[in-house]
């Protein structure tokens, strides 16, 4: 599976849109294993661990329950579209809708980096380091992650960036 299916990117003329946080359902998938494990624990183990014990299973439970749910609300389904028709870039998620960013020929794609790990962002000119928006994965060190940025760079920055209409 190319890196193209793994962000759901779609690629036609004069557009483009992508999912660039479509790699979170693995962490999706541990946080509901983790909320499973905790509650099998505390249906076995219910009077045996006391009082306390299932407080702590609890306040795990809903700790995860909470960030796969945020997760899931606010970064999964997010979807980027770049529209060289009305010149402009959306962002859709679909509980809030689709939401005008800014004119594509407005727009700045940059790294950034956090943690051990960069990514592609993209901003406004001149506003790009007080708001910005993810648009790859996150990648790191290594050969393998290399190889990633390399992929990213070819198949979906290159057809974007020639969207962009050139500065006069």
């Amino acid at each position: 599976m190319g890196l193209k299916d793994k962000l759901n990117v779609v690629i036609s003329p004069g557009r483009i849109s992508l999912q660039p946080n479509r790699r979170l359902v693995s962490s999706l998938a541990w946080y509901a294993g983790i909320i499973a494990v905790v509650a099998i624990f505390l249906a076995i183990f219910y009077v045996r661990i006391g009082e306390a014990g299932r407080i702590v299973c609890y306040a795990l439970m809903i700790y995860f329950v909470g960030h796969g749910l945020v997760d899931y609300m606010f970064r999964f389904n997010v979807r980027y579209e770049f529209d060289r028709e009305t010149n402009a870039v959306y962002k859709e998620n679909p509980p809030f809708g689709r939401k005008r960013l800014m004119a594509l020929d407005e727009i700045v794609i940059f790294t950034r980096s956090s943690s051990g790990e960069w990514h592609y962002a993209m901003g406004k000119k001149k506003q790009h380091l007080i708001r910005s928006y993810k648009v790859s994965p996150a990648f790191g060190g290594g050969k393998a992650q290399e190889q990633l940025a390399a992929e990213f760079e070819e198949t979906i920055l290159h057809p974007i960036m020639a969207l962009v209409p050139a500065p006069l």
